[in-house]
């Protein structure tokens, strides 16, 4: 009985990391993102001043090996003159090590910041911690007082969850 109960969990968890789920902000408990954060390259960024100027998304890397979540970032990149001007900007949160996100943020050509998130502790509170050194799948907007607006969960090579990014800002339709 016990195999069986983990086997259906695990199928149960697998599904839902890769189909998705999307919620809004009334739909989950309030969570927020660190009003200050640190970059690879060692800047600090005040978030809340971005997401008061800016529609502030932030895109998760599950780890660094994690070729699907690369593909995301270089599919948003070749998109950023269409969704640049709608006023959004960026930020990717991933497991480091720093060395391994600069060679992503390097190979990719992301000109946004990326954030280590050093033993998950944001991932943690953000209810994103996928097991000790991967963070689940994600795309979410934040609000101006850095509380998550909106959330796609999950991430696969046949959905981004772009589509569902794109609906919520009202940019248009770029996939």
């Amino acid at each position: 009985m016990k195999r069986i109960c983990s086997v259906t969990a695990l199928l149960f968890s697998i599904t839902f990391i890769f189909t998705g789920d999307v919620w809004s902000q009334g739909d989950a408990p309030l969570l927020r993102f660190p009003a200050t954060v640190s970059t690879i390259e060692g800047e600090k960024l005040d978030l809340k001043k971005i997401a008061r100027k800016k529609t502030l998304v932030v895109v998760t890397l599950k780890a660094t090996w994690c070729p699907v979540c690369q593909a995301q970032l270089a599919r948003i990149k070749s998109k950023l003159p269409e969704i640049e001007p709608c006023g959004v900007s960026f930020l990717v949160l991933a497991p480091g090590p720093k060395s391994q996100l600069r060679s992503i943020k390097k190979e990719i050509g992301f000109p946004y910041p990326f954030v280590e998130d050093v033993d998950l502790t944001i991932a943690k509170n953000l209810g994103l911690q996928l097991s000790e050194r991967e963070i689940v799948p994600s795309i979410f907007i934040l609000n101006p007082d850095l509380s998550v607006g909106w959330m796609q969960r999950g991430r696969n090579a046949r959905y981004y969850g772009d589509s569902a990014l794109i609906e919520k800002i009202n940019c248009g339709d770029w996939i």
